[in-house]
């Protein structure tokens, strides 16, 4: 089958098969884009997708100068919040991997901000990055991080790793398919793969959107192209013959939703609740870690959280 490769601002591989013919129902059309249920992929995503002109555009040229702006001072925000909460994904780490300074791959490390916890966990880190902006950024933490996009070309230089991390990154993928066969390519026999990424159509979302008539606001197809949920996300990893071993949600930023404090395209009550969200966790990361563990664990069994943490294990 033929295919091209395409490059985005996470730093991923973007491969989109030419001769493949998506297919499913319309569930969904925001801006003259449909999403489909597609039947050929296992999961949603728009239809068409993009062309390569199209994501290269966006991704070279705009994505931090117009799309995201407040990326790098929201990040740097919010630093603290992120520590704690990669601290707790180190800890699930070492549950399934058990091995002295194993290695680590971020692909799209944005401002270095796992890499510098990982490093400190005593991991030998690599991260890679296409933007400037946040590679010049996350030197301050002294991680190594490659300036490059990640594609096969990029992937033979590198070596093999045991864990390989990717966060709000595979919605952006015109093939998530073809991504996760190239991070299982570089992982070590019982190396683990971890993906997060927005856990969409979840339940509370229907709920808002046929109970308080809100539309679909997790839909952007200029950005999102792919939308997985726990289901989805975890028969592609099968695919790949890929173990799940946890699998959590984020915390339900729908609950404020609910409780009418609507901060869709408000960014100064996003940024308000988000504070909310990070006192609890900060909390209970503090006194109780193991009830927050297993309270996001709960919730990824009712396919319930904004995001989904999910940790497969390649066979040994």
């Amino acid at each position: 089958m033929d295919s091209t490769e395409k490059k985005c601002r996470h730093g991923c591989f973007l491969m989109t098969e030419k001769n493949k013919i998506h297919q499913g129902n319309v569930i969904d059309t925001i801006d003259g884009i449909d999403v489909i249920e597609c039947t050929v992929c296992g999961f949603k995503h728009v239809n068409p997708l993009p062309s390569q002109e199209e994501l290269e555009t966006l991704y070279k040229k705009e994505y931090y100068s117009l799309d995201k702006p407040q990326y790098l001072k929201d990040s740097e925000e919010d630093q603290e919040w992120w520590e704690m909460t990669y601290r707790q994904y180190f800890h699930l780490f070492d549950k399934h991997l058990k091995k002295e300074a194993p290695s680590l791959f971020e692909i799209g490390s944005g401002p270095g901000f796992f890499l510098k916890v990982g490093k400190e966990h005593g991991w030998d880190v690599l991260g890679i990055e296409p933007s400037k902006q946040a590679v010049a950024f996350s030197k301050q933490f002294d991680v190594p991080v490659i300036h490059d996009f990640f594609h096969e070309e990029t992937a033979k230089k590198l070596g093999t790793f045991d864990l390989i991390f990717m966060d709000t990154l595979l919605e952006h993928v015109p093939n998530p398919s073809s991504m996760i066969a190239l991070c299982s390519s570089l992982l070590n026999p019982g190396g683990l793969l971890c993906v997060i990424s927005p856990n969409d159509y979840n339940p509370l979302q229907k709920i808002l959107r046929n109970q308080k008539n809100y539309p679909p606001w997790w839909i952007v197809p200029r950005h999102h192209l792919n939308y997985f949920d726990f289901t989805s996300i975890q028969s592609l990893f099968k695919q790949h013959q890929l173990q799940v071993v946890e699998s959590l949600g984020t915390f339900p930023m729908e609950f404020f939703l609910l409780c009418d404090d609507n901060y869709i395209e408000n960014h100064a009550l996003g940024r308000e609740v988000h504070g909310k969200r990070k006192t609890l966790e900060k909390l209970m990361l503090a006194n109780n870690p193991k009830l927050l563990e297993s309270f996001y664990q709960w919730l990824g069994m009712q396919g319930l959280g904004r995001s989904f943490v999910v940790i497969a294990k390649k066979p040994s």
